[in-house]
């Protein structure tokens, strides 16, 4: 039986120069029986616009999506899961998209590939000067090799058994050992691939952004997946996104309407304002787009003489505090539904349209 498979690789504002050093290391070893997806999971729209036509001009037969997600928490794993959950090719590969391939690593990679196993590649990381060199890839200097952190090569149907990679996470860190984890509960192990480097790993600035972005930040997410991780491991999951709402495309029409909301809730970050908000949002979804607004409380003198003579007032959350536990609540209940957000820390003022 002849082996097939598709490489997926997830995308969010990665430097374009490293974009076609990565896609120019693959695009020679595709076939027939090898096919490449980027999905492009809300990359800012002018750098969207830049990365179509890269693509369109200089990699015409990879196959592309652009999600229209500006303005949500990068979900990696949902943007595996379109790819895997439809696909038909034997294996299955993620790719990173600060990767250069070796030029033999696809038919290496199929080689070794097998049903019952997982072969993980592990990277050999570049410093920042030698990230930017245009050479062979024997002519790289390695600084040094990974361990666990790589690129698998799975067999499909058994990703497909448990229901793929679980959406739970957001952003970066330990989906990739949960789902090593998962499998070798069902039977699959994973064995590191130490007999030479097949991937390099591009230098690039820590794409987490700060908290001077709009964008969407929790400011200690890696560290509640690692914590999430670490409850399935004692648990055994193996199956997981069990509403079986996995790996569901971004439908563009739905994005448009969230632009046109019906109503606007305006909330200030008092405590029982915060969190009856919490609360009807969890259990009592808007059926049409809202737009939420929250603002930080400006103390006047009313309330400093209030709490001098130790008279009560009503209490108030850190905006901070407020920014994480929203974001948390639209990880658990809303991370399928169209959604944008934006926190202003400057202006104190949390802006959200779900």
């Amino acid at each position: 039986m002849s082996k097939s498979v598709t490489i997926v690789i997830p995308n969010r504002n990665r430097d374009l120069n490293t974009v076609r050093r990565s896609i120019a290391s693959i695009v020679p070893q595709l076939n027939d029986t090898t096919r490449l997806v980027i999905v492009d999971y809300g990359s800012d729209i002018d750098y969207q616009h830049k990365f179509k036509a890269l693509l369109e001009e200089s990699f015409p037969k990879i196959y592309f999506i652009l999600c229209p997600t500006q303005g949500q928490l990068f979900h990696k794993t949902r943007a595996i899961n379109m790819v895997l959950r439809d696909c038909t090719a034997t294996f299955f590969m993620v790719l990173d998209m600060d990767c250069i391939a070796h030029p033999e690593f696809i038919e290496k990679a199929l080689i070794l590939a097998s049903e019952n196993e997982v072969i993980n590649f592990p990277y050999g990381f570049l410093k920042e000067e030698e990230s930017k060199s245009l050479k062979a890839f024997s002519d790289y200097h390695i600084d040094f090799i990974g361990g666990l952190t790589g690129t698998a090569i799975f067999n499909t149907e058994k990703l497909q058994t448990i229901n793929g990679f679980d959406e739970f996470y957001h952003s970066w860190g330990a989906e990739d050992a949960d789902m090593f984890d998962r499998l070798e509960r069902i039977g699959v192990q994973t064995n590191l691939y130490k007999k030479d480097v097949l991937l390099l790993h591009q230098w690039h600035a820590k794409g987490y952004r700060d908290k001077k972005s709009k964008q969407p930040f929790h400011s200690y997410l890696e560290k509640v997946n690692h914590e999430y991780y670490t409850l399935s491991r004692k648990r055994n999951t193996t199956k997981v996104n069990l509403d079986d709402q996995w790996g569901l495309a971004c439908d563009p029409a739905a994005y448009t309407r969230l632009k046109e909301p019906t109503e606007i809730w305006e909330f200030e970050n008092y405590q029982q304002e915060i969190i009856g908000l919490f609360a009807s949002l969890i259990v009592q979804p808007p059926e049409n787009p809202v737009e939420i607004r929250i603002t930080k409380v400006l103390k006047n003198n009313k309330d400093k003489i209030k709490k001098i003579l130790n008279k009560k007032t009503k209490p108030v959350l850190d905006m901070d505090l407020v920014n994480d536990r929203l974001l948390e609540t639209i990880i658990l209940h809303y991370r399928n539904r169209p959604y944008f957000y934006e926190y202003d820390t400057d202006l104190a003022v949390i802006k959200v349209l779900i």
